[in-house]
């Protein structure tokens, strides 16, 4: 794929795969990676879901890198410039894009309180992030692209969609992880408790439940969504914040504890 069509230089992420790349290497990416992008992965990274109330904000693309990590650094890129530069002004992929991000962050934050490590987090994180990244690219093929005779149906893409999917895994050489969770079809128990790719296939259900029940919106109830108190803010606030940074806000509602949530509720 060229850069022309997304929207930066591919050759990035294979960079980032190189566990030796220094510093001034890093940051000399922040050329190759388009305006757009390079904007939103400073507004991730910092945002307090990422830590930036406890260790303050990034000023440079090396620190970005090194508070997100390079493989989640390395998917976001991928999902931005596939919703940006490939199915710009598309509802339809939009709204595909903002359930893997609103999955990404539920799959943080259920496998926290499953009590993993933050590493564990931070795979299903990832994983999430690109779970429907197959279903992204057939459906923007068949809104913008597909001329013939053929066209491509939901059936024919829910059908199909984890094969191109893991093509892309394999293509941009991305965590064996993310392959296996994504392509597991059943909930993996450990010795004691769920695997994380039963967190990753709760976290999905989960979005896509939400979106469907309450108009295309992912539905928290928090009795707080303050970020005055810099130190301890409200993981509601702080989710808020993330989805804001991605430019998501709209498909996120934070109701009071005290709220009945409900289709009518959703759409006010």
């Amino acid at each position: 794929m060229k850069d022309s069509v997304l929207g930066f230089d591919p050759s990035i992420l294979s960079i980032l795969d190189d566990v030796e790349i220094g510093q001034h290497e890093i940051e000399n990416l922040k050329s190759r990676l388009g305006a757009d992008v390079f904007t939103y992965l400073f507004n991730i990274a910092n945002s307090a879901y990422h830590g930036s109330s406890r260790m303050g904000s990034v000023k440079h693309f090396f620190d970005v890198v090194n508070r997100l990590g390079m493989q989640y650094t390395k998917g976001l890129i991928l999902q931005f410039a596939m919703q940006h530069s490939l199915a710009r002004g598309d509802h339809e992929a939009e709204i595909i894009f903002a359930k893997n991000f609103a999955a990404s962050v539920l799959g943080r934050i259920m496998a926290r309180g499953l009590g993993f490590q933050d590493d564990g987090a931070r795979k299903v994180e990832l994983t999430c992030l690109l779970s429907n990244i197959g279903t992204l690219m057939m459906t923007v093929y068949r809104n913008h692209y597909d001329t013939g005779d053929f066209v491509l149906s939901d059936d024919f893409i829910e059908q199909n969609h984890l094969y191109l999917t893991e093509r892309i895994i394999r293509r941009f050489n991305l965590p064996e992880y993310v392959h296996g969770m994504i392509m597991t079809n059943c909930f993996i128990l450990e010795r004691m408790g769920l695997g994380l790719p039963s967190v990753v296939k709760l976290a999905i259900a989960a979005v896509e439940w939400s979106f469907r029940t309450l108009d295309n919106k992912l539905a928290f109830q928090s009795p707080q969504t303050s970020l005055d108190d810099r130190f301890t803010p409200s993981l509601a606030a702080i989710v808020v914040e993330q989805f804001a940074a991605a430019g998501l806000k709209k498909y996120l509602i934070i109701l009071p504890e005290t709220t009945k949530i409900s289709q009518t509720t959703a759409g006010e």
